[in-house]
């Protein structure tokens, strides 16, 4: 898939590891089997970043060993990297900015942010201050995206534990926010990463209408993470995280039909830029299902091409 389609490739992310290089080999050779086009990896676990600089020779070990494998790639930052935490800010700015070189490194095509985190009394009392806070260093390294020929892509988030709490909350559990965000911000290095799971539990928790916000959502959006989950938020804290699957609470990372994102009516014409990565986020529980969810993706992109086409 290629030239003005809107999914050009079908991935999955990079199971757990163990900080492991051999590690990430073997995760790549079953992403491979699994008929992936691309993996997504997770920045934390590879190592290639030390007190906000960049790890050299980490770098070069992991970037020989993706160069192995007949795949493209997506980073996903940190997801501790929060730009609107004042005390931390420059130290979080650097993370992302050694996560945006290592990506250029490897040849990845996007790096993915979690948008901004805050007390909600903190959020209530300072929105304003706090956007722009997030704005102004996003731009600190958004040419460094740009001169790397890659994007940032800022998720839409969903409601988890803290936020469940009353501990934490951002303006990214809504999508059309974060995209109201991202027109601010209007820097061409800059885009949205849709989470279709992320978004049906936030649907969840704040009521507003799913379809009608990923649909205003999808004109910025240049990545996609394709997950499953039952919409319902986390409410029965003493569970387990297996336990959560029989409960239907949570970020399930579900093989795609095992929940009840709405996928079919997502799908019809969703105006998402073209070329898209599209990431499978399987539970690494459920990784033996993997090769099935990338089939089902499969259809996916086949239904969002040619539409685009047509």
């Amino acid at each position: 898939m290629a030239g003005t389609s809107k999914i050009i490739s079908i991935g999955a992310s990079v199971p757990g590891i163990g900080g492991s290089v051999a590690g990430l080999d073997r995760a790549l050779a079953r992403l491979v089997e699994a008929g992936c086009e691309h993996a997504e990896l997770y920045a934390p676990a590879l190592f290639v970043t030390v007190a906000g600089r960049d790890n050299t020779a980490r770098v070069e070990a992991v970037a020989e060993v993706c160069a192995r494998h007949k795949l493209a790639y997506t980073l996903h930052a940190p997801i501790a990297v929060n730009l609107m935490d004042l005390v931390h800010l420059d130290l979080h700015v650097a993370v992302l900015a050694s996560s945006i070189r290592f990506a250029g490194r490897v040849g990845a095509s996007v790096v993915v942010v979690h948008p901004g985190r805050v007390h909600p009394q903190v959020y209530l009392a300072s929105r304003a201050a706090l956007l722009r806070t997030e704005r102004e260093a996003v731009l600190r390294v958004a040419d460094l995206a740009g001169e790397h020929g890659l994007r940032i892509g800022l998720e839409n988030l969903n409601p988890n534990r803290q936020m469940m709490a009353g501990t934490m909350t951002s303006y990214a559990l809504d999508p059309v926010a974060l995209g109201e965000q991202i027109a601010a911000i209007g820097h061409p290095a800059v885009c949205g990463t849709l989470d279709f799971g992320h978004g049906w539990l936030a649907a969840g928790k704040l009521g507003f209408d799913y379809l009608s916000a990923v649909r205003q959502f999808a004109p910025v959006v240049g990545h996609l993470h394709v997950t499953d989950n039952c919409g319902m938020p986390i409410t029965l804290v003493d569970a387990s995280d297996d336990e959560h699957v029989g409960y239907g609470m949570g970020d399930l990372h579900l093989p795609i039909g095992w929940g009840s994102v709405p996928y079919p009516e997502l799908l019809a014409d969703l105006p998402v830029r073209d070329g898209c990565r599209m990431t499978l986020e399987i539970m690494g529980t459920h990784a033996s299902e993997l090769p099935g969810s990338v089939g089902v993706a499969r259809g996916f992109a086949a239904q969002l091409n040619s539409e685009a086409l047509s």
